[in-house]
């Protein structure tokens, strides 16, 4: 499915209009249907739906793993992700927060040497500049996603996992986005115990990754970084 259109714009440049061919992203709306009810509706980038309507819910508490899904499909043009739970999952999926066991270990190099990766794969970014980014990585990017939102991107990454019966205790989850206390939040039911961000961190996400024992890293651009909690996972 498309994730951009063309669409001609005038620019101004000096005092001089001319007109030109431009690329937006598409912002797609894809409501999830929970076991016959409507859940809620996102707006979001036409790609690996499948993996956002699972990894969403996963956020959300509502499973836990692979086993607790019954059925999803994807209706209505693919507007529509209708996803059938074992009617105990929403029990057992716990909405607390379980402290990383371990977490990948990268040195400083590593660290620049990924972000310099995690740029060059943003090729929707680069197209529209409309999209966040994130990524599961080891010393290189195994999975990568794009999003108008960037809870979306993160959200594909977690649905990845559950479609793949994945472990992510040994990667670390890079973004584009600032880190809030929901991104901390999402990183930590994935198992993630690094998050790497080339932008800012909130005082509440600081907090959260500090109690948890997540290792925090942003401003992640060219050779600098901040380590804002737990940097014993950075080898410096």
């Amino acid at each position: 499915m498309e994730q951009k259109e063309e669409r001609l714009v005038v620019t101004v440049d000096r005092g001089q209009a001319k007109q030109n061919p431009d690329w937006l992203a598409i912002e797609w709306p894809l409501t999830i249907i929970v076991n016959g009810r409507h859940y809620i509706t996102l707006l979001a980038s036409p790609s690996h739906l499948e993996e956002l309507a699972l990894g969403f819910t996963f956020n959300k508490g509502l499973l836990a793993a692979k086993r607790d899904i019954k059925s999803l499909v994807l209706t209505a043009n693919g507007r529509q992700a209708e996803l059938e739970l074992n009617r105990s999952s929403a029990v057992q999926a716990s909405k607390c927060l379980a402290k990383p066991a371990g977490g990948r270990t990268l040195s400083a190099a590593q660290i620049v040497s990924l972000m310099e990766e995690f740029s060059a794969a943003s090729a929707l970014f680069r197209e529209t500049g409309a999209v966040h980014a994130a990524a599961l990585a080891g010393e290189e990017i195994l999975v990568f996603r794009e999003d108008v939102a960037r809870h979306n991107a993160i959200d594909k990454l977690a649905g990845n996992l559950i479609l793949a019966e994945g472990d992510a205790t040994s990667l670390c989850l890079l973004t584009s986005g600032r880190i809030s206390a929901e991104v901390v939040s999402k990183s930590c039911r994935m198992g993630i115990g690094l998050l790497i961000s080339r932008s800012a961190p909130t005082s509440l996400g600081v907090q959260m990754a500090e109690e948890v024992g997540m290792t925090l890293v942003g401003f992640a651009r060219g050779q600098r970084f901040n380590i804002y909690c737990n940097p014993w996972r950075v080898e410096i």
